[in-house]
């Protein structure tokens, strides 16, 4: 996926370095996703600061704002061999590594299993109190990815188990996720989120209660290591 500007999806400019936007939105932008006053502040640190709470939190996680630390017998600051959050393992769908592809409905149907009353949104629409918006994409293939919009209408994300980031596939900030370049098949791990889902309406005041499943991440590829697996 070329890097494109995030304003506006006619635009076919290309962005300024590491901005979303082309030269002319750069100017003006008049294109928003509003906030509903929900949205959790930017703050990396809350996952990136201990090596603990960073490896064993994926993009699932990330995106509700869910931290769920394991034991230190499973995860410490040297090794971490606990897997991953995934979207549906609290209701007993299969693992994913029985699943053949990853499909936006099998997700979809997923995430509301998991959490009664999260609803469809787009962009510009405004999430209703107590919500806030997260967007959903997949590798049809491989994987899925989640980012969620913050309290200052950016977007960030986390891909596996690395460290919390608010820029995309081209290392331009993400204003829109639909039109960020998601396309990772040139760096370590070989995926393209070709894919744009939807957004949804993600519950910020409810108490959510989210399951661990699939491999440990000792267990799997570089590529599922870095990305949601």
């Amino acid at each position: 996926m070329v890097a494109r500007c995030q304003c506006d999806p006619k635009c076919k400019r290309p962005p300024l370095p590491s901005q979303p936007f082309c030269s002319v939105h750069q100017i003006s932008c008049l294109r928003t996703a509003p906030l509903s006053g929900y949205e959790p502040p930017y703050a990396p640190s809350r996952y990136n600061k201990t090596r603990r709470v960073k490896d064993s939190h994926n993009c699932f996680a990330y995106a509700f704002d869910y931290i769920d630390l394991p034991s230190e017998t499973e995860c410490n600051e040297t090794t971490c061999a606990t897997p991953f959050h995934q979207p549906g393992t609290k209701s007993g769908y299969p693992k994913w590594s029985k699943i053949k592809g990853k499909r936006c409905p099998d997700l979809f149907a997923r995430l509301r299993a998991d959490i009664p009353g999260i609803k469809m949104s787009s962009f510009t629409r405004k999430c209703p109190r107590g919500t806030s918006k997260i967007a959903v994409v997949v590798d049809p293939k491989e994987d899925y990815h989640f980012y969620r919009q913050d309290a200052d209408g950016y977007w960030s994300h986390k891909p596996g188990g690395t460290r919390v980031r608010r820029t995309d596939a081209k290392g331009h900030l993400i204003y829109d996720p639909s039109l960020a370049a998601r396309d990772y098949v040139e760096g370590s791990s070989h995926l393209n989120y070709s894919r744009f889902c939807g957004y949804m309406c993600a519950p910020r005041t409810k108490t959510l209660k989210f399951k661990r499943g699939g491999d440990r991440p000792e267990h799997l590829s570089t590529r599922d290591r870095i990305f949601s697996q």
